[in-house]
């Protein structure tokens, strides 16, 4: 979705001609090299705003303690979606990105399975947060629970 779907373009475009309080400055987003040029890029190119990858690398998760646990996440289906007590890790680090001193009025595009999690920690940080969500219908999320 993040490279090619028209309908989540749209959304986008659509969210960056609103204005914001104050420029935006930013695109982050939740991204993997396999996915390849993503719209976010791309959208971020058009406007000369800075794009950056809110997400651990390997190396990252794995120094964090928590490469296992993430590579260990059951396969979603159309009906269920899980999160992995070590989400909570990642998504810390998502934050500290976000909310550097630099980092601006940004759109971060994140999974729906981060995107709850991700907006009420931003929130009771006391970060303003204008949330969007692109799906009509998403899976059940589902929290695993931390190995005894």
């Amino acid at each position: 979705m993040q490279n090619s779907e028209r309908g989540f373009e749209g959304m986008l475009r659509a969210w960056v001609s609103t204005p914001f309080t104050l420029p935006l400055v930013a695109i982050a987003e939740e991204y993997h090299d396999k996915i390849g040029n993503s719209i976010g890029q791309r959208l971020a190119a058009e406007l000369g705003v800075r794009w950056y990858n809110i997400d651990m690398t390997t190396e990252e998760r794995h120094k964090a303690g928590i490469l296992e646990d993430q590579r260990s996440r059951p396969i979603s289906t159309d009906d269920i979606a899980y999160r992995v007590p070590s989400d909570v890790v990642r998504e810390r680090a998502w934050i500290e990105k976000l909310t550097s001193p630099a980092s601006g009025t940004t759109i971060a595009i994140c999974g729906y399975v981060h995107y709850g999690a991700l907006v009420e920690r931003l929130r009771a940080d006391g970060h303003t947060v204008d949330g969007r969500v692109y799906l009509d219908c998403v899976p059940e999320i589902r929290d695993l629970p931390k190995p005894i």
